[in-house]
């Protein structure tokens, strides 16, 4: 375990016992982004550790899944700090290669996407800034894997770290985005020309769109089960379009709400995609009036539509797209792949089971926000969280609290909570979430001490 702080050689004018010691499991985005949010919000020392057993610390994890070159968000919606929205574009403005090679985008600086290396370097910057800005705070970073966390006697958290060792913590934040693993190639792309992409996303159309682009893989099947593919951003950016008319309350009256809206706006020349924005600003009150039945319904039938929908593909990216599509470079198959071999897939499509040969196999499907991983388990079985119905994630509120009427302290961040807060994997969202969490933990950790302290008078 890394010591890295600023006040490390000053650690012994203040007992570290008495600080409270705050967890942070996953150090992608959302456990970056949670951090920085701790470091401007709590307004008292304490202690932090960050968990993950990689050495490498990738800004991309908890964006996508796993994590992807392509940025969909525009840089006017990137900023770490919702007080300071405009902060990525300053950031940006203040770098020469940057600022000149985005400058000349026709629709401005704030309209433009970035690659994801460069929004990846700006929160580096701005955690480290952060940080500076609290030499009270001591700041471990651990390797160790976190395998179990359940409730200490002495109140607050144990966090098991291996077999054995377990370690008390007053906060825990699971901040595990899509869960930590391994990359899914099953095969080196050295000699490869042709190649299956498994996955109707942004990732993966990103990762058969770079296949091409290295000039290794000529061919490139994208096989999506539903068969939607991202839709593309507007020229520029839109805002919200909210109608006056009322939102029904059911699925099936809010999507035709929805076709009806967009295609007026089409009519008019406005686009569908500030509907769209219009519509996910209310999508959190909906989803919760809705009933279990068409919650699972949204599941089957509409998810995948949605999606394709919300989470948009830069207007470059989305031509480069269809070029390929129409060259015959990328051939779009739908249907289920039943088994994925070291030579090729089984692939169940409409004209029933087939064999896809391919000398590379790339696995972009969604998989569930780290539910089924050991440790989410341990919370589950400890009566500390639990599964949304639809098993998309863990029950939150819009802090991130699991069971927020029985716990403080506890918290599942960003993708982990996307049952229950549509849109929360997108970095906007993780953002407002990573602050509003952390300026309740700083108000629940000061009642805490000012409890301790009456009870240290008497």
């Amino acid at each position: 375990m890394t010591l890295l702080s600023s006040r490390s050689s000053n650690s012994k004018s203040q007992d570290a016992d008495h600080l409270a010691r705050i967890a942070i499991v996953g150090r992608g985005f959302t456990g970056i982004m949670t951090a920085i949010a701790l470091f401007k919000r709590v307004d008292r020392p304490f202690h932090l550790v960050m968990f993950d057993p990689r050495a490498k610390i990738d800004i991309g994890e908890g964006i996508s899944q796993p994590a992807s070159t392509v940025l969909t968000s525009r840089v006017r919606d990137l900023s770490v700090d919702p007080e300071l929205p405009d902060d990525f574009r300053r950031w940006l403005e203040t770098d020469d290669t940057w600022r000149d090679r985005l400058i000349s985008d026709p629709a401005g600086l704030e309209h433009a996407f970035v690659p994801g290396e460069i929004f990846s370097t700006y929160v580096y910057k701005r955690f480290a800034e952060a940080l500076a800005d609290r030499p009270d705070v001591i700041v471990q970073f651990g390797s160790d894997t976190v395998t179990a966390i359940d409730r200490h006697l002495e109140g607050g958290y144990s966090v098991f770290l291996g077999a054995e060792q377990r370690t008390r913590f007053d906060a825990v934040f699971l901040a595990t985005g899509y869960g930590m693993r391994e990359n899914s190639d099953t095969a080196p792309a050295g000699g490869a020309q042709s190649a299956v992409v498994i996955g109707g996303g942004i990732h993966a159309v990103d990762r058969a769109l770079g296949l091409l682009a290295d000039a290794k893989i000529s061919h490139v099947t994208l096989i999506s089960e539903s068969g939607f593919l991202p839709q593309s951003h507007a020229p520029a950016a839109v805002g919200a379009i909210v109608t006056d008319q009322p939102m029904p309350g059911t699925l099936r009256g809010a999507f035709r709400f929805l076709r009806e809206a967009a295609g007026k706006a089409d009519l008019e020349g406005s686009g569908w995609q500030g509907i769209m924005n219009g519509f996910r600003s209310r999508a959190r009150d909906l989803w919760a009036g809705l009933t279990p039945e068409e919650r699972a319904r949204f599941k089957r039938h509409v998810k995948a539509i949605y999606d394709s929908h919300r989470n948009r593909l830069p207007p470059e990216h989305y031509q480069r797209l269809h070029h390929a599509i129409a060259s015959g470079a990328i051939a779009v198959r739908k249907g289920k792949v039943n088994c994925i071999a070291t030579n090729g897939v089984l692939f169940s499509g409409p004209a029933g089971l087939e064999v896809l040969p391919a000398d590379l196999t790339i696995d972009c499907r969604f998989r569930p926000s780290g539910t089924d991983s050991p440790l989410v388990r341990s919370l589950i079985v400890a009566g500390l969280a639990r599964r949304d119905e639809l098993e998309i994630g863990i029950v939150v509120d819009e802090c991130g609290r699991t069971k927020a009427s029985a716990l403080h302290g506890l918290f599942a961040m960003g993708p982990l909570g996307l049952g229950s807060l549509p849109d929360i994997d997108l970095v906007p969202q993780i953002v407002v979430q990573s602050h509003a969490a952390a300026s309740l933990l700083s108000s629940w950790i000061g009642d805490v001490a000012k409890s301790a302290a009456r009870r240290q008078s008497l």
